[in-house]
């Protein structure tokens, strides 16, 4: 897990792997890093590791993008 304290901007980011997801209560984690934070209005904000291919997801995206698709 990483955190990064980004309360200067409104917001906690908090990175899990697919292994921390199961592990950690994701709103018993937002109640414990808010009640930490000193911003009056802060959000936590989750980033959570897929579970697809790396390769065909950005294969994808770029012909998306491009207008390939």
């Amino acid at each position: 897990m990483e955190i990064y304290d980004k309360q200067d901007k409104g917001y906690i980011e908090v990175w899990l792997t697919n292994a921390e997801q199961q592990v950690y209560d994701r709103r018993e984690l937002t109640k414990q890093l808010l009640s930490k934070a000193t911003a009056k209005k802060c959000k936590v904000v989750y980033f959570l590791s897929g579970s697809d291919d790396l390769l065909s997801c950005t294969e994808r995206l770029l012909k998306n993008n491009l207008g390939c698709a």
